[in-house]
């Protein structure tokens, strides 16, 4: 029950933009290179173009948007917080990687969440695309 009571206290911190607790360590080095095309910023091996590198704040994996498929609302988001890669993605609201069978990754900015630390919880993956609270206030609310 305490640990409900904190991750509802740390959701409500964040969803007033203050930080979660993974936002306070420090960052890994950023590898220099794609993990998936094996370019780096001056060349996307798939497009020949230069590209941008994202990385993963805990291992230091990197990527390029392209290459990691990212949605245009991915690459405006994941600028705003400690980008995890596959392998290190954790619950943004209880910041642990427990249970990565219950961890929903929303479909705008590429935050990890469990579905039991949601509020309201959900009980089941949703079908279709998902959006986080903090997508739904800065991507889909007019």
């Amino acid at each position: 029950m305490v640990a409900l009571q904190v991750g509802r206290q740390l959701e409500l911190q964040f969803s007033q933009g203050g930080l979660a607790p993974e936002d306070r360590r420090p960052k890994a080095n950023p590898s220099p290179y794609c993990d998936f095309c094996l370019g780096d910023a001056s060349e996307n091996k798939k497009s020949g173009a230069p590209e941008v590198l994202v990385s993963c704040a805990d291992c230091g994996r990197s990527g390029h948007p392209s290459c990691l498929q990212f949605t245009a609302n991915m690459i405006i988001s994941y600028r705003k917080y400690r980008w995890q890669c596959i392998e290190c993605k954790c619950c943004s609201i209880c910041g642990n990687s427990d249970n990565d069978d219950q961890l929903l990754f929303c479909d705008d900015c590429d935050r990890g969440y469990h579905m039991y630390c949601l509020s309201p919880p959900l009980t089941s993956p949703p079908e279709g695309s998902w959006s986080c609270r903090l997508c739904l206030n800065e991507f889909h609310s007019k």
